[in-house]
């Protein structure tokens, strides 16, 4: 294999102009010419860095599950574990109406080809985010002590993802392409709400 083109960031820029690629078009329409016009080189330096299509849309997932770790840690500014809670369901739900393409390839697309341990465990840093919430809740005595924490992490991603899915796809609140995006967010945000207040009470209940 020839040497890698002197640019140290070229690899992060082919997948940042991947994932723009896909948000436009989806994964299906992605091609390693169009990578290699978006960053200005040729398709033979982009397989200097990626073997394939396919792990290049791995490693853009690895991205987007970085990206989305962080808008969600970011959103998470209130006073008690409950409030940042609250901010972290939201933030979900954010990022998958502002990333439908992105959202879709982190929890659709099923290549795994040579995925190491570290990736899988990296992808689950939004839930173990949830869970530790939970914890700290517990701790301050703001949700019971013998609350499960990794379930009610399952219980929020689970329902979370339900509402993003069905968001985006555009049927829940109108026809496919018609459904106007601002009635998409204001209702989305109501129902997250709802599901919020669900839950904590749910889990704050006597025998949860």
């Amino acid at each position: 294999m020839s040497a890698r083109p002197a640019n140290p960031h070229l690899a992060s820029d082919i997948i940042s102009a991947a994932a723009s690629i896909i948000e436009e078009n989806g994964p299906e329409g992605l091609t390693m010419r169009d990578v290699a016009d978006r960053v200005g080189y040729s398709p033979t330096t982009i397989y200097l860095y990626f073997k394939n299509k396919e792990q290049l849309l791995d490693e853009t997932v690895n991205r987007a599950f970085e990206w989305f770790a962080d808008w969600c840690e970011k959103a998470q500014t209130g006073p008690t574990p409950i409030d940042r809670l609250r901010q972290t369901a939201h933030a979900y739900l954010d990022w998958g109406l502002q990333n439908p393409g992105m959202y879709r390839l982190m929890f659709e697309w099923g290549y795994l080809g040579d995925i190491s341990e570290e990736a899988i465990f990296a992808r689950r840093r939004s839930w173990r985010g949830c869970r530790q919430l939970v914890e700290m809740g517990a701790e301050k005595g703001l949700l019971p002590l013998s609350l499960d924490s990794g379930l009610a992490a399952d219980v929020m991603w689970v329902a979370t993802h339900g509402l993003v899915s069905l968001a985006i796809s555009g049927r829940m609140f109108g026809n496919p392409g018609v459904a106007d995006p601002e009635v998409v967010h204001k209702r989305s945000h109501m129902i997250m709400d709802a599901l919020v207040d669900g839950w904590l009470s749910d889990w704050a209940s006597p025998g949860s």
